[in-house]
């Protein structure tokens, strides 16, 4: 016997003649799955595709914004002027109730009317009138006739709100104890006249008081002086 050559066992056959047989079993064993996938395949009639949901996605809609705390702002009419047209006023109102609560005692309510201490030429004046409620308990505002805004300079009344309806506050609250309602608008340093009437002529420089009055209720007072 040559030396380094390995015989066989007796008896025994040659290694690769089982790693040959080793590869045809597994051959046909991936032959029959493959076969048994594809019978499968044909009596499930195919993949199947998803059915579309029932519920589809909706939108979500635009939600109504709440009603603020502030007064809500109202349009005016177009003014009518007589010597030209001008900026007309500009307010703001809200609605908010309860009908469970009484109204309010207007001596139990305090005025009070902000704004600028100085308006020039050109400029607007911006004001704020406040209602507070200063009883023992929550109570219903509302702003109606009953409150009048004016500007005076002296004994001459200049603006108010009395000379056209929809330049006043409207709408109801409820209030609680020491809460307020508000009102705000705006003053071009222009005259009016009753029907809504605005006379864009230039007021003279000195004091004017802004008046805010409600019926039964302690009147407020803000002064401002316009320059020129």
């Amino acid at each position: 016997m040559e030396p380094g050559v390995r015989r066989a066992a007796p008896g025994r056959l040659p290694e690769r003649v089982y790693w040959f047989r080793r590869a045809i079993v597994l051959i046909g064993l991936a032959l029959v799955i493959a076969l048994l996938m594809w019978l499968v395949s044909l009596l499930g009639g195919g993949p199947k595709t998803a059915a579309p949901s029932k519920n589809p996605a909706v939108p979500a809609q635009t939600r109504t914004p709440s009603p603020p705390d502030s007064l809500e702002a109202t349009a005016l009419p177009a003014p009518q002027t007589t010597t030209g047209p001008t900026d007309q006023p500009t307010t703001s109102t809200s609605q908010t109730t309860d009908s469970s609560v009484p109204e309010c005692d207007p001596a139990l309510m305090t005025l009070s009317v902000t704004g600028p201490g100085q308006v020039k030429t050109g400029a607007t004046a911006a004001l704020t009138v406040t209602v507070t409620n200063s009883g023992t308990a929550a109570c219903t505002f509302t702003f109606d006739t009953r409150f009048t805004m004016k500007i005076v300079s002296g004994t001459d009344e200049v603006w108010s709100t009395a000379d056209c309806a929809q330049w006043a506050p409207t709408g109801t609250q409820s209030l609680a104890l020491g809460a307020a309602a508000t009102w705000q608008t705006t003053w071009d340093r222009h005259r009016s006249q009753a029907t809504c009437k605005v006379v864009p002529t230039t007021l003279k420089a000195g004091t004017y008081v802004v008046e805010a009055m409600y019926t039964g209720a302690a009147p407020a007072q803000l002064v401002m002086l316009l320059t020129a």
